[in-house]
């Protein structure tokens, strides 16, 4: 069933033009660093943005003018962890065409870490589905004290995903048009 929702969303967001993506990105990140939680947060954790997903150049961009700490995603066989980038000059391509650190250095994050989480597809509980590697799931797993925003495009939401007992719901999720708080629903 995943494996389905995985290729209707792929193929949606695949046919919006680097026009949309940028457009609809700005207002993403545009409604995040306006937001309280981006306010009041330490250090962002975000991805580098791959295949027509939410840009999070600009976003990290302004994070470094204001002097926010910047920590990306780097795996290692099938473990993940993150890295402080300065400036994007401090990334290499790495597998599946991803930018990372050209020398990572372990960070780990704290209650005040604002992080933000790429996926293929959420729903309003906060399940999100990804490419099904479970990086992300293994790394939040034993991370609960940090508010998980999912960002995505609005057709990326549905309204129910399946879920797996391994699955990490998100708190929230910010879209072009719109920020839902999840319903957490019991496992």
């Amino acid at each position: 069933m995943k494996h389905h929702f995985r290729q209707l969303l792929r193929a949606r967001r695949d046919s919006l033009t680097h026009a949309d993506v940028l457009e609809k990105s700005k207002r993403i990140t545009d409604a995040l660093v306006q937001s309280e939680l981006f306010e009041k947060s330490g250090s962002l954790f975000a991805y580098l943005d791959v295949r027509n997903e939410v840009s999070t150049r600009s976003l990290i961009e302004y994070c470094f003018t204001i002097g926010k700490p910047v920590y990306v995603p780097v795996t290692r066989g099938q473990d993940m962890f993150f890295a402080q980038i300065r400036d994007f000059s401090d990334l290499v391509e790495a597998g599946y065409g991803i930018s990372e650190p050209a020398h990572p250095v372990k960070a780990e994050t704290d209650e005040k870490s604002l992080f933000i989480v790429p996926g293929v597809g959420f729903d309003k509980y906060g399940n999100r589905i990804g490419y099904g590697a479970g990086f992300y799931d293994k790394y939040l797993n034993c991370r609960s004290y940090m508010h998980l925003i999912g960002v995505c495009f609005d057709f990326q939401i549905v309204d129910r995903l399946p879920k797996e007992v391994t699955d990490v719901q998100m708190d929230s999720v910010l879209t072009e048009v719109r920020w839902l708080i999840a319903e957490k629903e019991e496992r």
